[in-house]
């Protein structure tokens, strides 16, 4: 196979993790049209927002560990036609049970995605280019809403919330016809790694595995992401009902300041990342390079979002959560890589563990949001407040006790039974 194939794959993936993630942002985009529609409470649709979550977690865990029986070419067509299905129910929804089922089956379908994508990649691309086509997929995750928010909206407005979630369940089956011809390319030479000379001990690896997720240094990076992710949960959910009722946005300049100030805090992001890398290689020290700079971000991101109540105009909404996104993208682009530092030969039961409690947040926040906004009333302004103040407070809370007890101390694990792991 010729060395370009490999870019046609890395393609292919970045176009289904923007498919990927407009199909996560829609809910939030047709908020309104869906509770007017569906004549639901705000907590009924912050049910229905967690209820993507609640099978997504587990099936990220467990979607990795079927790929690897199948082959992760197949799981990835596989995750295609279930996003179809999911997002073509929508089309005979017409009552919250319907829907409800329709985000369950999409959040197990996507749940492995990230996991298998990567995995998939890792057969084509060697180590020490890998985590450049990571990043690629990790930023189709937010050019897919900086794309789609302008073009859903647009489809919501036109033609109801109904058909925009079949179109988007017709680009997922698009790119299924596309992928039986790319799925099937095999690289020429297959790229292995040095695994450790410990790895059939399954009764260490249990301990030293437990040691790892136990550690002050997993505890506290994973309480970061998670508290990191409710925020991202919030956008995705109802945050554009927020621009609209409250800040008294239309639909368009909704959609115009999520896809800008996601586009602006991604790139932003990935020069932060690389100023973290540019210290870990002088420094060799993962507390300075790694944890201190999450520690940084995720506390300004704390303070920063708690203006957002107080912010009006599109330019200066636009500007602030351009900030707070570029520092919550850091913190995700980095937490991952201090968990597996923990215990590089082990790295996919440690990120495993990592993304589905992170991603956890998703099932219980939605609910919280929901139950807050609806218990204020009339005063629709005073819930949404209270929801990105306590989003905020928490993030400030994480900041200082990840400060306090991240153990900075603790050795990362960078080899074992004599045998270098590649980080």
């Amino acid at each position: 196979m010729k060395s370009w194939a490999k870019w046609f794959i890395l393609s292919a993936l970045f176009l289904m993790a923007i498919i990927n993630f407009a199909d996560k942002s829609i809910l939030g985009l047709a908020n309104i049209h869906i509770t007017d529609d569906l004549n639901l409470t705000t907590t009924e649709f912050g049910i229905l927002g967690s209820s993507f979550y609640w099978l997504f977690s587990i099936f990220g865990i467990v979607g990795g560990s079927f790929s690897d029986r199948i082959g992760t070419g197949k799981s990835i067509a596989i995750m295609a036609i279930v996003w179809t299905i999911a997002q073509s129910m929508a089309l005979f929804a017409s009552s919250l049970p319907v829907l409800i089922l329709s985000r369950v089956l999409l959040g197990a379908g996507e749940g492995a995605f990230m996991a298998t994508a990567i995995s998939h990649l890792s057969k084509w691309f060697k180590p020490e280019s890998r985590g450049f086509a990571i990043s690629i997929i990790s930023f189709g995750n937010v050019v897919g809403i900086a794309v789609s928010a302008p073009i859903l909206v647009t489809l919501i407005s036109n033609y109801g919330w109904r058909q925009a979630f079949f179109i988007s369940g017709i680009c997922s089956f698009l790119w299924f016809v596309c992928w039986l011809w790319l799925g099937s390319m095999k690289p020429s030479v297959s790229i292995q790694e040095e695994l450790s000379t410990n790895d059939n001990n399954t009764k260490n690896n249990r301990k030293e595995i437990w040691k790892a997720l136990s550690s002050p240094k997993f505890i506290f990076t994973t309480l970061i992401a998670f508290i990191a992710y409710s925020f991202i949960v919030f956008g995705l959910t109802f945050n554009p009902s927020y621009l609209i009722k409250v800040k008294g946005l239309s639909e368009q300049q909704s959609a115009l300041v999520i896809a800008v100030s996601g586009l602006i805090g991604a790139i932003s992001a990935i020069g932060l990342s690389l100023l973290s890398d540019r210290l870990y290689k002088k420094a060799q020290n993962i507390w300075r390079s790694r944890i201190l700079f999450s520690i940084i971000s995720v506390l300004m991101a704390g303070i920063l979002y708690s203006l957002y109540p107080l912010m009006n105009g599109v330019v200066s909404i636009i500007i602030l959560l351009s900030l707070v996104n570029t520092m919550v993208a850091t913190v995700n682009t980095l937490c991952p890589a201090i968990v597996v530092s923990i215990l590089p030969h082990r790295r996919g039961v440690i990120a495993g563990t990592y993304f589905g409690i992170m991603t956890s947040s998703g099932i219980i926040t939605p609910i919280i949001f929901g139950k807050l906004i609806q218990n204020m009333g009339a005063n629709t302004a005073g819930g949404y407040s209270i929801a990105v103040f306590g989003i905020s407070i928490a993030m400030v809370i994480a900041a200082f006790l990840t400060f306090l007890f991240g153990n900075r101390k603790q050795q990362d694990s960078t080899e074992n039974g004599n045998k270098l792991v590649n980080l």
